[in-house]
């Protein structure tokens, strides 16, 4: 068992754009905690991003297709239960934190939603006769994940893993566990389930690419921001 707890520290800013995301994605799941079971999935009918509706939408055809393309924004702040959400958020913070710090809190904020609204849009593109609605951050968190590979690919993820019989924190290069997540969506497409596989490669691909349109000119080389992981000098004996 492997859990990122930790990436790349933010060196200048708080991080006010990425807590702001965790807390407003809270703030809806408890919303949701309160309502019951049906109201719970008119909920997802109305805020999902449907495929099979989304294919059809005519830009500035109508209201209702305005309204469709909306959800492809509000289905990033619906999750499907607990396991669901904190996975996404646990993610958004660990990789989230040194992008918002190098592009800015609005540009990061924009950033995050360019990637869902494309995550979904290839995904639309694939599964457009997918008539259920996909809710979740993963497509847009996806997008921070390709984002961080471009402009981190050396920096320590902290990572919490289990040894025989005791956890222990170790540094793992952030171009590893990135790696082995892509890895994950791949077998995961192949096997197939209710995950939006498409989305999370969609998020990544567009976070891989699109992230330079979001950089600042004034942002410091990437040479100088990777912190290195500590290098401990063994005893001789």
């Amino acid at each position: 068992m492997a859990i990122p707890i930790r990436g790349q520290a933010a060196q200048r800013t708080w991080p006010f754009a990425t807590l702001g995301l965790i807390g407003l994605n809270l703030i809806i799941f408890f919303g949701q905690l309160q309502l019951g079971e049906d109201a719970t999935l008119k909920l997802f009918w109305q805020g999902g991003a449907i495929p099979a509706k989304l294919s059809q939408v005519k830009l500035f055809g109508s209201w209702q297709s305005l309204k469709l393309v909306a959800t492809m924004f509000t289905s990033l702040f619906l999750h499907a239960g607990w396991v669901h959400l904190l996975g996404n958020l646990l993610f958004l913070w660990v990789f989230g934190e040194a992008l918002e710090d190098e592009l800015g809190h609005w540009r990061f904020l924009g950033f995050y939603l360019f990637c869902g609204f494309f995550s979904l849009l290839l995904h639309t593109v694939v599964a457009s006769r997918l008539s259920v609605p996909i809710i979740g951050a993963s497509g847009a968190i996806a997008g921070l994940l390709g984002a961080y590979l471009i402009r981190y690919p050396q920096a320590p993820v902290q990572t919490l893993v289990y040894l025989l019989v005791r956890f222990q924190i170790v540094a793992v290069p952030a171009y590893v566990w990135l790696g082995l997540w892509l890895l994950l969506q791949f077998y995961g497409l192949r096997q197939g389930g209710p995950v939006a596989w498409f989305a999370h490669l969609g998020g990544f691909l567009t976070g891989l690419l699109g992230v330079g349109l979001f950089v600042p000119a004034t942002a410091p080389s990437r040479s100088t921001k990777t912190r290195k992981a500590p290098v401990r000098k063994k005893s001789r004996r």
